[in-house]
């Protein structure tokens, strides 16, 4: 694949939210720190699982531009994608429905895409690979979208993703060739709804995220189990192989 997944914008509350998932990820996943800075209105610490950047963010007020974007309180912000050509990826971009909101020569441009959700595009380098965590792996992230046709062609069309067998009927996966997009409709207005951890045994992650503050939720009934972290955002346990 020429694009691929690299980046998940994980929004905070507040810098006690930010603090404590930075030690949940850390000692739970193995998700270990890279960096953390200061730009645009907001503090970003960047984690890893050796394949995709984590960023904790927290904006300096609701008010900022870039807190708008995705809506206010808690929520996963928005997805990286690493691209080849950035001139032509925005012309794809706009072409198949969607709009660029940022500075077109900004590093990490931001787009709403057709499905409405918030991503951006980067240049390769921006978020190397380094060396992987031992204990989790990020395997997917998943959109709802009003629209599933239109959502897939988006992501066919601009990013060449390609099409795996869906697991639910109702919902449509994709993958950049490591990492799997899924999509599923839903009523509610369209969002990031989750990012997905693959871990050796779920049953024992489990256990620990609920020893370390985090919120169980509902069983999806397919062996993964969806949890809140502390920054207030929905993660899956997934089996290692999923």
């Amino acid at each position: 694949m020429k694009s691929r997944i690299v980046h998940i914008a994980l929004k905070c509350g507040d810098n006690e939210s930010l603090e404590d998932a930075t030690k949940f990820y850390e000692g739970i996943f193995g998700i270990y720190q890279t960096k953390s800075k200061h730009a645009r209105g907001h503090l970003s610490r960047h984690m890893t699982d050796g394949n995709i950047d984590l960023a904790l963010m927290l904006y300096d007020s609701e008010d900022e531009k870039e807190a708008k974007l995705a809506g206010a309180g808690p929520r996963i912000h928005h997805i990286g994608i690493e691209v080849e050509d950035r001139p032509s990826m925005i012309k794809k971009i706009e072409d198949n429905g969607g709009s660029i909101y940022s500075d077109r020569a900004e590093g990490a441009l931001k787009y709403r895409s057709a499905d409405g959700t918030l991503g951006e595009i980067v240049a390769p380098g921006r978020y190397d690979k380094t060396e992987p965590s031992k204990l989790s792996r990020i395997a997917r992230v998943t959109l709802q979208v009003n629209d599933l046709q239109k959502a897939k062609a988006f992501y066919k069309n601009v990013f060449e993703f390609g099409e795996a067998p869906a697991a639910t009927a109702g919902s449509v996966e994709l993958t950049d060739g490591e990492t799997a997009l899924v999509l599923v409709e839903g009523r509610d207005l369209p969002a990031i709804e989750s990012w997905s951890l693959a871990v050796p045994d779920v049953a024992a992650s489990t256990e620990k995220v609920k020893a370390q503050g985090g919120v169980l939720l509902a069983s999806a009934g397919n062996g993964s189990r969806k949890f809140r972290g502390p920054d207030g955002n929905v993660a899956e346990l997934v089996g290692a192989a999923g």
